[in-house]
């Protein structure tokens, strides 16, 4: 019997070698601080440059048919403590070429449309607190790790068009699935750039009042006093707001990407929401100066549904510039500056980061690297390195990380 089990299985590898493709692979950066600051405390801790904790070990699987028409992608993440579901768990299959099918959960760029500016801190620690919208996604959103059907089309050279709904495992209402569908197309331009825009829908479902009560005064009759009731207010009905994004590539120069992107939300009632971002205009540009030297740059403009006097926001801007250096073989300089605008009235809301790094290959496939950095007025980071201080106000808030990063 044992041998009969054995023969089966070197059989049914032989059989799966023989029609299909699985690939191991991984990609991993934590970062340990020795020496940081919260503003109030000198702090020691490690974490990821985006959060969740300290992402040391992972394990991502690919696998695809012989034909390159079926397969799936999945992975594992250990953040020190636990397993977790990795940013990818699909299967997808191809009936036709020029037709992509895939179900499960998708992370943020797999619609292939999300504008990135990466630079500088991004690979470090991420001050958060320097910019309202981060270097991912910038210019033009992604999927954000969301579970669903996803659709991608592809007619002719050039052109994608692409679709997603939020179908899960849980039973929803179709009208609803349909109203958050998420849909685009990008376009390629040979020897001029790229052309991209989408539509997100977004039932946002009910908006709960700021307030749980209100009062209301009124005139007795029978004797003739003033007196109060409290009204307990409801919850506002379902709105179903949408995001219209557009983005243009302009890759005709030689050793430089521009782009600029555009980011309109349009909402049923603005009163309900008069803080949130009703604009956002974004530019980014990457210059490769020399073969060892490159530049980046973004900034990106917010206007909000209503303006501070009204009980919304007034119009704010974040901006940054970076520089790349490969000073030896093995060895690369990076360093940024970011700043995000002050909100009208509120102390201490503007916020300048700075970053310095230098990094020193390790094999082919990775690195070790330390950095110093710093952010104004109590600036946050987008990890628990240094954790969220309600008495650093306008401190100095500050870190040294060592990083690790590898991949296979």
């Amino acid at each position: 019997m044992k041998k009969t089990l054995i023969a089966f299985a070197a059989a049914a590898a032989l059989t799966t070698s023989a029609f299909a493709e699985i690939t191991f692979g991984a990609w991993l950066r934590a970062l340990a601080a020795p020496v940081a600051s919260d503003g109030k405390d000198t702090v020691a801790s490690m974490g990821n440059s985006w959060g969740w904790g300290a992402r040391t070990a992972r394990l991502d699987v690919h696998a695809r048919s012989e034909d390159g028409n079926i397969g799936f992608e999945m992975g594992a993440f250990n953040d020190v403590g636990g397993l977790s579901m990795g940013d990818d768990a699909y299967m997808w299959g191809k009936p036709v070429d020029a037709l992509t099918v895939s179900f499960g959960k998708f992370d943020g760029p797999r619609n292939g449309l999300r504008g990135d500016i990466c630079y500088g801190s991004w690979d470090w620690l991420r001050p958060t607190s320097s910019w309202l919208a981060e270097d991912e996604g910038l210019l033009m959103s992604g999927l954000n790790n969301t579970t669903g059907v996803k659709l991608d089309v592809t007619p002719i050279d050039g052109l994608l068009i692409t679709a997603f709904l939020p179908i899960t495992t849980t039973q929803a209402k179709a009208e609803d699935v349909y109203k958050n569908i998420q849909a685009g197309f990008g376009y390629d331009i040979e020897g001029v750039g790229k052309i991209k825009a989408q539509f997100i829908g977004k039932a946002t479902g009910k908006v709960e009042a700021k307030a749980a009560t209100t009062t209301t005064y009124y005139l007795d009759e029978e004797d003739g006093t003033v007196k109060s009731k409290d009204n307990a207010v409801a919850a506002k009905d379902a709105r179903f707001n949408k995001t219209l994004e557009a983005e243009f590539d302009l890759t005709a120069v030689e050793n430089l990407w521009l782009g600029l992107g555009a980011q309109f939300n349009l909402y049923e009632k603005k009163e309900e929401a008069p803080s949130a971002v009703a604009t956002k205009i974004a530019l980014g540009a990457k210059f490769q100066a020399t073969d060892t030297i490159g530049l980046s740059a973004s900034a990106a403009y917010f206007m909000y549904n209503k303006k501070k006097d009204d009980g919304g926001k007034d119009p704010r801007f974040q901006a940054g510039v970076g520089v790349g250096v490969a000073v030896a073989d093995g060895v690369n300089v990076s360093a940024d500056v970011r700043y995000l605008s002050k909100e009208k009235d509120v102390d201490n809301s503007d916020h300048l980061a700075f970053s310095a790094g230098v990094t020193k290959s390790i094999s082919s496939n990775g690195y070790i690297g330390v950095a110093a950095q710093a952010q104004t007025n109590g600036g946050d980071w987008a990890n628990n390195v240094i954790k969220h201080n309600e008495e650093k106000g306008d401190k100095l808030t500050w870190c040294v990380p060592v990083a690790l990063s590898c991949w296979f």
